[in-house]
């Protein structure tokens, strides 16, 4: 489709540098994208937090390859006082990391239930209710890291649909209390979810093989 015809979206784009998550996003709305930048001066957590300012209380799906234990005690506040009314984290099955919460930590605050773990470095914050269906991408871990970091998020009901489904596999396929399995060094499978795959035609660029895929 010609980009000139494409409906438009309400997007707004921040540098901040010493704001914080409340004020970076403010004006975010139904259909809207925020894309910013930042001096590392908020976490994915207070993004959501701030994002649950907007939206009230929703349920919550936090993929991140480390927490910090005061950032997953801040998660386990926003459970009893009502902004998150469900949460499931997605973390790395990368043995403990200094300083860091560990997918044992997390299942004895939340229940083993709400943790999965695999080899993963993603990043991504999803809330949802009856009005609203956020998704947060970012650079961010959920703890804070005084460094450059991006971030975007957007209301969309397709993309929060993909990334919830992507969860659902995920916690259907991988036991509960995942870092209690040693061996969980592997990749998910996620064979319920339509993967891309290579089209016929394979080149090679020096000792690379790369085939093309299917947009």
């Amino acid at each position: 489709m010609n980009a000139s015809l494409r409906p438009a979206r309400k997007a707004r784009v921040r540098l901040s540098k010493v704001a914080n998550a409340r004020d970076t996003i403010e004006g975010f709305g139904p259909g809207m994208d925020v894309v910013g930048l930042t001096h590392g001066q908020f976490s994915l957590l207070d993004l959501l937090q701030a994002t649950l300012d907007i939206t009230g209380p929703a349920d919550v799906d936090i993929a991140t390859w480390s927490a910090g234990l005061y950032d997953v005690d801040a998660a386990r506040r926003f459970v009893s006082d009502g902004r998150i009314q469900r949460i499931r984290f997605v973390m790395d099955s990368a043995s403990e990391k200094r300083g860091q919460a560990s997918a044992v930590s997390v299942g004895e605050l939340f229940g083993d239930d709400a943790i999965r773990t695999t080899r993963s470095h993603a990043k991504f914050a999803l809330i949802g209710n009856d009005e609203w269906r956020v998704v947060i991408t970012s650079s961010m871990n959920l703890n804070l890291n005084a460094r450059v970091e991006q971030f975007e998020m957007t209301d969309d009901a397709d993309r929060h649909g993909f990334f919830t489904s992507w969860v659902d596999e995920l916690f259907a396929e991988v036991p509960a209390g995942g870092e209690r399995r040693a061996d969980d060094r592997q990749l998910p499978d996620t064979l319920g979810i339509n993967a891309v795959t290579p089209v016929t035609g394979i080149s090679s660029v020096g000792t690379m093989t790369i085939g093309r895929i299917n947009e």
